[in-house]
């Protein structure tokens, strides 16, 4: 059985993963790329994502006895309804998006293959195009498309990202026990930044005065990272800062860092709060309401109570965070009936004059 190992860089001291074959042995072509992504400066998460799926992917290679340099088209397509199979079998169904996302993963293999000058199969169908002997295997694609698009994609539905009524939200900050989950929980729904970001904060990072909070990219003790690439401030209500100088007054005690968010009753008290313990207060926090919710539903449900107030994407997008306002239409520009409805019914009364 193919596996998926951690490990511990020597350079950053950061967790990291291989992949290694029924023997044990490490997959060259697989670790050297997971290795590039690294020094890139992907995360830890994102780089053990891109292992587990090409870990799939190299399954499918091993069942089928086959060459990951001599893939083609009908390889792949077996490969997405080996995907199919493999879930049903565990019963749990893997999603068009999930399969989407896996295979995004292997076309990002050969890319990078590709740009090393590593010849594939993949790679050929896209080079010599029509007039090469592999003319079925993608002929239609456009040369100056990368592999990672290009390899294969399944057609999936839009799901509309998942969103926190008020009432939940207000339930949720009632369930919190301690001024810091209610502080995290309000900062995230507030401000709509990741839970990354926040974990990341320092007392620098917050102006109180003026009611704003710097997002800087940076490493951090615990792990915790902003995901975007550049500085930017965000602004928060009176009602948050309050909150967060009753937190320095009540229960924030003599730590051992800078960081704003730190163990105070369990772990290693006064260092920085890691994912794990998000985790499980989160968990908590479902088991007191009944509410199944993520760090990031706080997220969109900041994006889309701004747009749904009127604001123009533009301005999300700089709050959010987002490289490209993109992003910010095709994830949080999204509209529900009740949006609709809403937004007929002046058409309907201005029509009626």
């Amino acid at each position: 059985m193919i596996k998926v190992q951690r490990i511990i860089m020597t350079d950053s001291h950061e967790r990291s993963w291989i992949v290694l074959d029924a023997n044990g042995r490490p997959i060259t072509e697989v670790n050297e790329y997971l290795l590039y992504l690294h020094h890139l400066g992907r995360s830890p998460n994102t780089v053990r994502a891109y292992a587990h799926h090409l870990r799939l992917f190299y399954e499918f290679l091993s069942d089928r006895q086959l060459s990951w340099k001599g893939v083609v088209l009908n390889d792949l397509a077996l490969f997405v309804g080996w995907l199919r199979q493999s879930s049903a079998s565990a019963h749990k169904q893997r999603c068009d998006t999930t399969i989407n996302v896996i295979l995004a993963a292997v076309g990002s293999l050969y890319e990078y293959q590709d740009r090393l000058g590593i010849e594939t199969e993949v790679s050929r169908s896209r080079r010599f195009g029509v007039r090469s002997p592999y003319k079925p295997f993608l002929h239609h694609i456009n040369r100056r498309q990368s592999l990672r698009q290009s390899v294969m994609q399944v057609r999936t539905t839009k799901r509309l990202p998942k969103v926190l009524a008020a009432v939940d939200i207000q339930r949720l900050l009632e369930a919190c026990t301690h001024l810091r989950d209610r502080l995290l929980l309000s900062l995230l729904y507030e401000s709509g930044m990741r839970i990354g970001q926040a974990l990341g904060l320092r007392h620098a990072d917050i102006r109180s005065f003026d009611g704003e909070i710097e997002i800087v990219p940076r490493s951090n003790l615990n792990g915790a990272r902003t995901k975007s690439r550049d500085p930017y401030v965000v602004h928060v209500s009176k009602q948050v800062m309050a909150l967060y100088a009753d937190y320095l007054v009540h229960e924030y005690r003599e730590a051992t860092h800078d960081y704003v968010f730190v163990n105070l009753w369990g772990g290693r008290i006064g260092t920085p709060m890691r994912y794990a313990t998000v985790i499980d207060l989160f968990r908590a926090l479902g088991m007191r309401t009944g509410l199944h919710v993520t760090p990031h539903m706080f997220r969109h449900t900041h994006a889309t109570e701004l747009l749904r107030s009127g604001w123009d994407a533009a301005y999300v997008q700089k709050r959010l965070g987002h490289a490209h306002i993109q992003t910010t239409t095709s994830i949080y520009a999204h509209l529900s009936g009740e949006d609709m409805g809403e937004a007929y019914a002046p058409y309907l009364r201005e029509r009626a004059k």
